[in-house]
């Protein structure tokens, strides 16, 4: 019996370890359909944000954040203080926090009212749903409506730039 329970505690460690390094849902939605999905945010200044206002022939960048994420925090600092390197993205924020915090990161990192930048609450939790990121930042970029890259815990934004630049 103390083998036995051994055992079982031994498989649950290690399955824990291998959980820790894998960060893909290997079922998640995104893996399987490579256009940008369906979403409704409702923006920081009350209006819905979808899918749909998203120009086709632009880079699009969802980005699932926290605003009170730290790595959260850096990504959008990173890609303010560069912002001139990301005119012809279109950057869409999405969290399901309270709008009070995402207003006040929106504010913080410089993110209203500029013209390439939608932000928003997702109370439907569609995009997590969607890519099930297991952390935050979590940043899809399309191309023409179509996936070309994910990063799972944010992206250096010098590795961004050289992705939009080369395609």
């Amino acid at each position: 019996m103390k083998h036995l329970l051994t055992l079982v505690l031994s498989v649950l460690f290690l399955t824990q370890i291998q959980a820790q390094e894998s960060t893909v849902d290997p079922n998640a939605p995104y893996l399987k359909e490579k256009k940008i999905p369906f979403f409704s945010l409702v923006g920081v200044d009350g209006k819905e944000i979808t899918n749909k206002q998203i120009p086709k022939s632009k880079f699009v960048c969802i980005i699932i954040f926290s605003p009170d994420c730290s790595h959260c925090e850096k990504e959008a600092a990173e890609l303010n203080k560069y912002a001139d390197k990301f005119k012809n993205v279109v950057f869409v924020w999405d969290s399901y926090r309270d709008m009070e915090l995402i207003k006040k990161f929106a504010e913080k990192y410089n993110l209203i009212n500029r013209p390439n930048v939608l932000i928003g609450r997702d109370h439907n939790y569609m995009l997590p749903t969607f890519f099930r990121p297991r952390m935050t930042p979590f940043m899809a970029i399309y191309l023409k409506g179509s996936l070309l890259k994910v990063y799972e815990q944010g992206a250096d934004v010098f590795e961004l730039a050289k992705l939009i630049e080369s395609n």
